[in-house]
Formats: C-alpha cells, structure tokens, sequence
C-alpha cells in the first residue's frame, strides 16, 4: 500500500543508499531510536543534573522528539520502500531497546548485570535471529 508520503519516504532511502548499503537501513535507523529513546526515557537525571522537574521534562520530550523523527521515517520508509514487514520491525526495535537499555544502563547508570539478565539477553538475540530470517 502506497501512502501519500511515499515521495519523501523514498527520498530518504535514497540518500541513506548514498552512504550505506540500503540493507542495513532498518537496522540503523532503529538503533539510533533507540538510543534516543533511552536517554528521553531514563536519562533525564544524568544530562540535566540542575533541572527542575518542568524543565527536565521539556528536555526529555525534545529528545524523544528527535526519536520520533529518526523512528516514524524509518520504520515507513522500511516497510514501503523496502518491503519489510511491521511485525519484523517491532521484534527488531524492541530487541534494540533492549540490548541499547543494557549497554548504556551498564555505561551511565553503572548497574551490574546479573545472571538473569544476560539469560534473556541471549534469548532475545536468538529471536531477533529467528525473527530476521522471515524478513
């Protein structure tokens, strides 16, 4: 199904296919939503230390925005452009949440992993591998 933004969605394929290989496209462009999403969602002590709430909150939000803005292209121009279908797509953003959530909670926020945690990391990646043989 066409959509009245296919223009520009094509657009911005194009010029990711100036730099990269377009097969990697979905894969980094959900990974840098992600790692916005991180840092709107959690961040928000670490990046604006002397904020009070309200402000913090309109930072937090900006950032999100910028998600926003990298994760609605992406994922249209993923699914009608380049034939990807949205299931494969939420597997794959939520495993990069996930796995983004781990490295930069261990970086920023210096939680330790347990065992539990690198269980379901490794389930995780194993379905994000079943799921990316479907397309």
């Amino acid at each position: 199904m066409t959509t009245n933004a296919y223009n520009e969605l094509n657009k911005f394929t194009e010029f990711y296919k100036k730099y990269l290989p377009v097969n990697t496209f979905p894969w980094i462009v959900l990974s840098l939503a992600a790692i916005a999403q991180f840092f709107a969602w959690f961040g928000g002590r670490y990046p604006f230390p002397k904020a009070n709430l309200y402000k913090r909150i309109f930072y937090l939000w900006c950032i999100a925005f910028i998600e926003f803005g990298i994760l609605i292209p992406g994922i249209g121009a993923s699914t009608e452009i380049l034939g990807y279908s949205e299931s494969y797509l939420a597997i794959i953003f939520h495993a990069f949440q996930l796995v983004v959530f781990f490295v930069l909670n261990k970086l920023t926020l210096k939680s330790e992993f347990n065992k539990k945690h690198m269980v379901s990391f490794i389930l995780m990646f194993l379905s994000v591998m079943i799921v990316a043989q479907a397309k």
